[in-house]
């Protein structure tokens, strides 16, 4: 952020002490407390819906961040330059260390009441804050998975006909089958589940999803834990939040079975899943999401050259995927 930014906070109603610059955004300590600037290029109906819900959790006894009105009692600020702002309220805590089990299980724990207080919260939303909601239904998942595997095949037709292949392509190319065969069965098992039901009773329902539920947006300082950035918050299934968070933590744990079993079972502590949603959760696990996301990464990039970092992930999930199945057979 710019050295002019900072002439933003002359619009809010709280003296700055001292600021630190982050990625894209600026920490500051004030006589009021931490706040966070941050660039904003998003539109003021989301903001207002996010408003909403924050202040409503807030209400539930949830710590989670929301947004501080300037002056004009606004929750958007626009600088000299015309540069739109947000300022949130923020947090002295570290963000959730994924190699410690406590603190991955408080997470979990914190994400089942989390969804818990967001059911109450859509019951009260104002109409019109329902009404923009309608514009904020995540797509169903069995078309996001029917594209997936669309583009597969694509990227798989034109890595065969390159006549000179990369060490990506290659190793691509031969666990292709494995991987695209996962979500070929992933797509079957969706057809048979209860994901329909389920999905026409979220959106009818609005139950809401924070949208991006990974480790960079739990704060955590000893028992004490903070959710941040809804800025995806959407209407949806709500496991697919608790997917997200187990997906990227197993992936770290190289599929712990164990650990699995624990995340399951802190969340229900808190709210159960019934045998639709769990056989929803275990078909996405299933879909190969991470091989995806590298194949569509190096589809839609420079393929004439392809970062060692990529080679390495795909590796990783390529040695992965047997102990994935294992852990799916045995929950």
């Amino acid at each position: 952020m710019s050295e002019r930014s900072t002439s933003v906070l002359e619009q809010y109603d709280f003296q700055v002490i001292r600021s630190v610059r982050g990625r894209g955004a600026m920490l500051c300590e004030t006589d009021k407390g931490l706040v966070l600037l941050k660039e904003y290029d998003g539109s003021l109906l989301r903001l207002s819906i996010e408003d909403e819900i924050l202040r409503g959790l807030k209400n539930t006894g949830r710590n989670v961040d929301g947004y501080i009105k300037n002056k004009t009692n606004q929750i958007l600020s626009i600088d000299t330059d015309g540069t739109k702002y947000i300022v949130k309220n923020w947090f002295e805590s570290k963000e959730c260390d994924v190699r410690n089990t406590s603190e991955i299980l408080l997470a979990v724990g914190e994400l089942a009441r989390l969804h818990a207080a967001m059911r109450e919260v859509s019951k009260g939303l104002s109409v019109e804050c329902r009404q923009g909601l309608s514009r904020f239904m995540a797509p169903s998942l069995k078309n996001t998975m029917q594209k997936h595997q669309r583009l597969l095949k694509k990227v798989r037709t034109y890595m065969r006909t390159k006549q000179k292949k990369n060490e990506f392509e290659l190793q691509t190319l031969k666990s292709f089958e494995e991987f695209f065969e996962q979500g070929e069965q992933s797509l079957t098992l969706l057809e048979q589940s209860g994901y329909e039901e389920l999905k026409v009773q979220a959106d009818r329902e609005q139950q809401l999803c924070h949208g991006n539920y990974n480790q960079h947006n739990i704060l955590i300082e000893g028992k004490q834990i903070a959710v941040v950035n809804f800025d995806k918050l959407s209407v949806d299934l709500q496991l697919t939040d608790l997917y997200l968070f187990m997906r990227k933590i197993q992936e770290k744990h190289n599929w712990d079975i164990r650990l699995c079993k624990m995340m399951l079972s802190e969340y229900e502590k808190y709210l159960a899943l019934s045998s639709e949603e769990k056989q929803v959760l275990k078909l996405l696990f299933l879909y190969p999401e991470k091989f995806f996301k590298l194949v569509n990464h190096y589809y839609n990039n420079n393929k004439a050259w392809i970062p060692q970092k990529d080679l390495e992930k795909l590796g990783t999930v390529i040695k992965q995927n047997q102990a994935k199945k294992e852990c799916l057979q045995k929950i």
